[in-house]
């Protein structure tokens, strides 16, 4: 119920009518008349009760400014006008009162000295004949007119006590608010797991310390911000953006998972449940409690390699046993057809073709014998930027004759780790050669290396940029799975065998964050190899 209800509901109770509106107006200018002396008396009496002039901090100023409040909270109550705006203003009255911490009982007696003084003014006034004519008011309607002033001062007193009521169950749901929040606080900051709270459009309105030190994001820095641009790839922002807003709609989001960029920009994944909070901080939100389960993901990934790789081993044994008789008739007959061609130019060129086609097939088979056969390492300490250095040097016949530099920005870190020097170049010719194959002129490939922790330990971290078109969000997802490939010609297991290399050193290879230019592929390669 609004206060305008309330205040009707009020007048039928006390049996407030038309005529009492009438009664008020008539009497206006007389009360009018009476202000300076009922005012005077107010504040002599305040003064006199420190507990009732305690709120009163502002000196003069603001006595003056009290003393015209007053004075129209006065006057309005002839003016006939008891519609929304006037109960408005006498509740909100009432709520100032409260809020400035007023008792309720200097309230009440406030009230009762105002309407001792007008009652006692009124009273001596009406009984005259003469100035009850004077201010037209009938003969015999003078104890109507003061019982009228009196049930309207009550209804006032009454909405003030509503707003004192109000203001008292405010306080106390707040600091049942507050008293929870405190206990949610403590729970959730001392929980081992990522707590986030957001709006529907992902504004992040709390930020447990322990989301802070695993995304490297301050959590007072971060309030305000968009959980979604700040840590989640454009690629993964609808499904999460969607799965907020089931939540909301009253579906709980259980067991999502997503892809989460470190302030660092190390790429994490976190699997995360989303509850509903019907009121946070006013408004409702989502509660996120999420785990970083990025290595047990990689764990499971090791797990699919492996089954995967142990098909395609039992795979290419026996397609190489049945195509290895094959593949050496094919070969023998095209050099004996070579030799019965002679220089007919047309015939060459097509045994050519049939010889480069048995030459792709013989590549294929040793690519794809090359990625389910064990990676065995031969390791020794080094610098890793030999092995970077050695593939761009390995593709200078992919670079003749076009504009192509590699870039590094290596300055004050220690780039000695224990590796196999020649798996390495590897990847890196995998990495260096892609950006050939995508970029177009002038290329610029820049390797960068910073350090990093890995668990407790130091770690190398690798991040090679091009400028070239980048990934698109598909091929983020997949391209270290095996046969995939964007160029036209290649097995697509180039990236995939690079990513193996990389977990038999222990480290990770992942796609880098996207920001800037051109794809990024970040490597985190341990001191030391266990």
């Amino acid at each position: 119920m609004d206060v305008l209800q309330l205040y009707q509901r009020l007048q039928s109770y006390v049996g407030w009518t038309d005529d009492d509106a009438r009664r008020m107006a008539r009497i206006a200018a007389r009360v009018e008349a009476c202000l300076p002396e009922l005012i005077d008396d107010f504040y002599r009496e305040l003064v006199r009760h420190p507990d009732a002039l305690r709120v009163v901090t502002g000196g003069p100023a603001q006595l003056a400014r009290l003393r015209a409040s007053l004075a129209d909270w006065l006057r309005q109550l002839t003016e006939g006008q008891y519609d929304a705006a006037y109960v408005a203003k006498r509740w909100q009255i009432g709520l100032r009162h409260a809020q400035i911490g007023l008792g309720k009982a200097y309230t009440a007696a406030a009230m009762a000295r105002l309407r001792s003084g007008l009652m006692g003014r009124l009273s001596a006034d009406l009984s005259d004949p003469a100035i009850a004519d004077a201010h037209g008011v009938p003969p015999g309607e003078a104890m109507a007119t003061l019982l009228a002033l009196n049930k309207l001062l009550d209804l006032d007193l009454m909405l003030i006590a509503d707003a004192y009521e109000a203001e008292r169950l405010w306080r106390e749901t707040e600091a049942e608010r507050q008293k929870g929040e405190r206990r949610f606080r403590m729970l959730v900051e001392a929980a081992a797991c990522m707590v986030t709270i957001l709006r529907a459009d992902g504004t992040i309105v709390y930020f447990s310390p322990y989301t802070a030190e695993m995304t490297g994001y301050a959590s007072e820095a971060v309030l305000g911000a968009n959980f979604l641009e700040l840590l989640v790839p454009p690629e993964s922002r609808k499904s999460v953006l969607g799965a907020v807003a089931e939540t909301l709609a009253g579906r709980p989001a259980r067991a999502c998972e997503t892809a989460v960029v470190r302030r660092d920009g190390v790429l994490r994944w976190w699997v995360w449940n989303g509850q509903q909070l019907d009121d946070y901080l006013g408004e409702p939100a989502v509660l996120v409690v999420g785990q970083d389960w990025t290595e047990r993901r990689q764990d499971q990934e090791r797990l699919l390699r492996a089954e995967r790789l142990a098909a395609i081993g039992q795979m290419i044994a026996g397609l190489a046993h049945e195509s290895r008789n094959a593949l050496q008739r094919i070969q023998s007959c095209s050099e004996m057809l070579e030799l019965e061609i002679g220089d007919r130019s047309e015939p060459l060129r097509l045994l050519r073709r049939i010889q480069e086609a048995q030459d792709t097939l013989l590549r294929l088979f040793d690519d794809v014998r090359g990625y389910s056969a064990p990676i065995q390492l031969e390791l020794a300490r080094g610098d890793v930027s030999a092995a970077w250095r050695e593939a761009w040097q390995s593709l200078e016949r992919e670079r003749r004759h076009r504009q192509a530099v590699l870039r590094e920005r290596v300055d004050g870190v220690d780039l000695q780790v224990e590796m196999d020097r020649f798996r390495l170049v590897q990847v890196f010719r995998n990495l260096l050669e892609n950006s050939l194959a995508a970029c177009t002129d002038p290329v610029e490939v820049v390797v960068t290396a910073r350090e990093t922790a890995w668990g407790e330990e130091s770690a190398l971290e690798l991040e090679v940029r091009d400028n070239g078109p980048g990934l698109t969000p598909t091929a983020r997802q997949v391209v270290f799975e095996p046969f995939f490939t964007t160029k036209t010609k290649g097995t697509g297991l180039g990236m995939a065998i690079a990513h193996r290399i990389v977990d038999a050193h222990g480290g990770t290879l992942a796609v880098g964050a996207h920001e800037g230019p051109g794809a990024a592929f970040v490597m985190t390669l341990p001191r030391a190899v266990r």
